[in-house]
């Protein structure tokens, strides 16, 4: 299961793409009064018509052109959206001290070994330090917090203090999911399934009983902090 970041931040408010210094002449390339046009063999360039006129243009560094975007809409996207066509190619990264490229997701240089739940957002070339919710891991390849046993990169027991026990199965084969406290925590719990752990949390209403393995009324759980 994978969880998109949401950061609140809108591309709609990231600065408008780059012209590239050339020629903005009539050009016979543009068929529409106002459209986009990709380029062939760039992940980040396109043509913009505007009045039958070209304008060649690129998106901020670290984003592709989504070719798919009908003028006057915003056409850049993060390449998660809008992954670059085999083949095909991005300008060199602008990149600075703090940041990889101007835009992106990327992992966090300063948290601490084993800490897999930190990643680093870079905003035109200004970096903020976030963090994944609570028991999932960022995931480099996806630029999204997932699951910690999907990311390579993460030692899941370690990240999570915690491993499940042995994986076994039912009568018909089927492998038997197992449910077990999440440290002083009445409302979330780890699940295990073949010996993989997920942090999940009760529905409003219910708490973690450890002695039945799953939530059930809170009133019926001693918990020392109750939900606001």
């Amino acid at each position: 299961m994978y969880f998109l970041l949401s950061l609140g931040v809108a591309l709609a408010a990231i600065c408008n793409a780059d012209p590239i210094p050339s020629t903005a002449l009539p050009n016979s390339i543009c068929k529409r009064r106002y459209e986009y046009i990709p380029v062939d063999g760039s992940c980040d360039s396109y043509i913009e018509c505007r009045d039958y006129r070209r304008i060649d243009m690129y998106c901020p560094d670290g984003l592709n052109f989504n070719q798919k975007a009908v003028f006057p809409d915003y056409p850049c996207s993060y390449p998660i959206e809008v992954p670059c066509k085999a083949g095909a190619v991005s300008r060199a990264a602008i990149s600075n001290a703090d940041c990889p490229r101007q835009y992106g997701f990327f992992p966090s240089p300063v948290a601490p070994k084993g800490d897999c739940g930190q990643y680093r957002m870079c905003i035109a070339g200004d970096a903020f330090d976030m963090i994944c919710p609570a028991g999932l891991a960022f995931n480099p390849a996806t630029s999204t917090c997932d699951w910690p046993d999907q990311v390579s990169s993460c030692n899941s027991a370690d990240f999570l203090s915690f491993s499940c026990p042995k994986s076994t199965v039912d009568i018909s084969g089927n492998p038997v999911i197992t449910n077990h406290k999440y440290e002083n925590e009445c409302y979330a719990f780890f699940s295990c399934q073949e010996g993989k752990a997920r942090l999940l949390s009760c529905d409003p209403g219910l708490a973690f009983d450890e002695r039945v393995g799953r939530c059930v009324n809170e009133k019926n759980v001693s918990c020392t902090s109750r939900r606001k």
